[in-house]
């Protein structure tokens, strides 16, 4: 993929990621904060593997593929983020809800950041497809967690 084409992909994926976050906090609000979550997590668990595998499976139409289903990897794989600000913040109690929320978050974002060396170097091991999957056990766990976790549409905040 020359860079122009590279650039092109990207636009069309962080638009589908853009569309996934303003139809996330709708959706949130209306059906409730884990029932949208749960589907973004389990689509993105089983697209992740398919879009990985799209170059070895289809290398003639891998271009067109990727493009095509880039948005879609984009809406559900990361449209759930726009879950932290709301659903975070309304599961700590007041008193500790600025650091309830940060720490959370950026732990997980802590170590989401050694993800890319340890699904390359499993990738080098036990083979692209297996690094895949087991990446999409972590959105698999994802879902499982969020499953446990309180619903907390319409939950009326502690006020100080």
């Amino acid at each position: 993929m020359t860079i122009f084409h590279s650039g092109v992909w990207l636009f069309a994926m962080q638009a589908g990621a853009y569309c996934g976050y303003l139809c996330f906090g709708l959706l949130a609000d209306r059906f409730g904060r884990k029932p949208p979550f749960l589907v973004y997590v389990l689509a993105v668990a089983a697209l992740t593997p398919v879009y990985g595998l799209i170059p070895s499976l289809w290398p003639g139409q891998a271009d067109r593929l990727l493009l095509l289903l880039g948005p879609v990897v984009g809406f559900f794989g990361t449209g759930y983020f726009s879950l932290f600000g709301a659903m975070l913040a309304e599961l700590f109690p007041t008193s500790v809800r600025g650091t309830g929320q940060g720490f959370v978050y950026n732990f997980g974002r802590g170590v989401s950041a050694v993800a890319p060396y340890f699904i390359g170097a499993a990738a080098e091991r036990i083979g692209l497809g297996m690094a895949l999957a087991f990446n999409a056990g972590f959105f698999l766990l994802a879902a499982v967690l969020v499953a446990a976790l309180p619903e907390t549409r319409a939950t009326e905040l502690e006020k100080v």
